[in-house]
């Protein structure tokens, strides 16, 4: 159970809260985090919460918030290229989902609004793009394709243990998995058992440095061969 205050001799704030609510969804799941759960875990009574939240969606919106808004980018380097910039921030939202599972459910059901969380996870990430070179309304596409790349690739690892670098089995999961697809009858399945090992690692680290490498690439040849604003689809 947590301590009711932050730290001694002060008291409690609403970010305190929203810490000990992360941490809570985190390690117990998002369906776990209730007004209820959250007051014991704070060690106050439920009334006593509800006067810094009135309910769980404002605690919710307060948690995205405080996860967003504190967006780990690296220090840029003075003449950071297109293609560094564009890895920086997908290893950077890559770590935060990572680290916070949690917020993947919270960010696929709701809108956050907050200006801490446009501050840290938008309008810092896009100003680090065009920064680094790339124009505007190609940087806003680079955007969200690194942001939704990164809320898929989570959600997708998250219940495929054999594919994540901090499980405890992974390869003896990723053993099983293989023997799988090997064990799938070949004349039904002749493509899956020939490139099981490859599909395994599907949900593997190296597979979301794939996307992201394949976005650089595609950025740096619109740069190479256009002198325009970079407007327009990416592809096509």
């Amino acid at each position: 159970m947590a301590d009711n205050q932050a730290g001694r001799g002060r008291a409690m704030t609403a970010d305190d809260i929203a810490h000990q609510a992360l941490e809570l969804a985190d390690t117990r799941g998002l369906e776990k985090l209730t007004v209820r759960s959250l007051a014991n875990r704070l060690g106050i009574g439920t009334m006593t919460l509800y006067g810094y939240f009135r309910s769980k969606e404002e605690i919710l919106d307060a948690v995205a918030d405080l996860a967003l808004g504190s967006l780990a980018l690296p220090k840029a380097a003075p003449d950071e290229r297109p293609r560094d910039a564009i890895e920086a921030v997908a290893r950077a939202f890559r770590r935060l989902m990572s680290a916070h599972p949690s917020i993947v459910q919270i960010l696929s059901s709701r809108v956050t609004t907050s200006a801490r969380a446009r501050r840290g996870a938008m309008e810092a990430v896009i100003d680090r793009l065009v920064t680094s070179g790339i124009p505007g309304p190609l940087a806003v596409q680079c955007y969200g394709f690194i942001l939704i790349h990164a809320l898929g690739f989570s959600s997708y690892q998250g219940p495929r243990a054999w594919a994540q670098d901090d499980a405890e089995d992974r390869a003896e999961l990723h053993r099983q998995q293989s023997h799988f697809y090997a064990s799938l009858p070949i004349a039904d399945f002749p493509r899956l058992v020939e490139l099981r090992e490859a599909i395994v690692e599907l949900p593997s680290e190296g597979q979301f440095a794939f996307a992201v490498e394949s976005l650089a690439h595609l950025v740096e040849a619109r740069l190479a061969g256009s002198s325009t604003d970079g407007s327009g689809p990416l592809i096509g």
